[in-house]
């Protein structure tokens, strides 16, 4: 007997969500759903098309348009193409809020979010515990434990100090080449306050911890501490 086992983890950007959710759903076989690259995703198909983030019709049509696949762990795809790279630029964190504020533009992907949690892929192999082989997935973002899977059979809150998640998103960025001409920590941590309060404040799915939520503070975890504590809390609830 299999029974399907979803793990949504929230929390403000740069505070170690993508990396950890991503790390789990490989340790446990589990299929991965990285909604915050959707939105991204959208942000990229609005700027190579010339639409206007502000524009709130054409977006959504962008949206609605947008063929968004993951193809394999860590992977995205938009409209056949991989996009996985370009995502994770600073010219999209500059331009994202807009859409992600957009209603229509989280109508469509909240619904194509729980078709893909849902889906119980055969090539989510999971793993068996006590006699029974348990298949899940893991998706990471904003409201996925308050709208998107409000009935998760886990949900954890991720919180880290704001400065470290500055750092944090500055190395990855430089790792990949990927910082804007001089960019640097504190302009970071700027837009990620702004994105903070943003997301914080929409009027649609604001960012917020679901009562239900368990709250684990990642200032001082390693990407492997995050993982572990996650693990033990879902293995305490199977």
């Amino acid at each position: 007997m299999s029974r399907l086992f979803r793990v949504a983890i929230d929390g403000p950007a740069a505070s170690g969500k993508s990396t950890t959710a991503k790390l789990l759903a490989k340790k446990l076989g589990f299929g991965y759903i990285d909604s915050g690259a959707m939105y991204r995703a959208v942000t990229l198909k609005c700027l190579e098309q010339g639409v206007e983030v502000t524009n709130k019709e054409q977006v959504e049509q962008v949206a609605r348009d947008a063929r968004i696949r993951f193809p394999s762990l860590g992977s995205v795809e938009l409209d056949g193409e991989d996009v996985s790279q370009a995502i994770r630029t600073s010219r999209i964190v500059q331009n994202i809020s807009p859409v992600a504020a957009n209603t229509g533009v989280r109508s469509t992907l909240a619904d194509q979010q729980r078709s893909l949690a849902r889906a119980n892929d055969p090539a989510w192999a999971g793993f068996t515990h006590h006699q029974q082989h348990i298949k899940g997935v893991v998706m990471d973002g904003r409201d996925i434990g308050t709208v998107i899977l409000p009935d998760a059979e886990l949900k954890v809150f991720i919180v880290a100090d704001a400065r470290v998640r500055a750092q944090r998103r500055f190395d990855e960025l430089k790792s990949k080449n990927a910082l804007g001409e001089g960019e640097t920590v504190d302009a970071i941590a700027r837009d990620l306050n702004a994105r903070d309060e943003a997301d914080r404040t929409r009027a649609v799915s604001p960012l917020k911890k679901a009562d239900d939520a368990v709250e684990l503070d990642t200032s001082d975890k390693s990407i492997e501490g995050q993982v572990e504590a996650i693990e033990q809390m879902l293995y305490a609830r199977l």
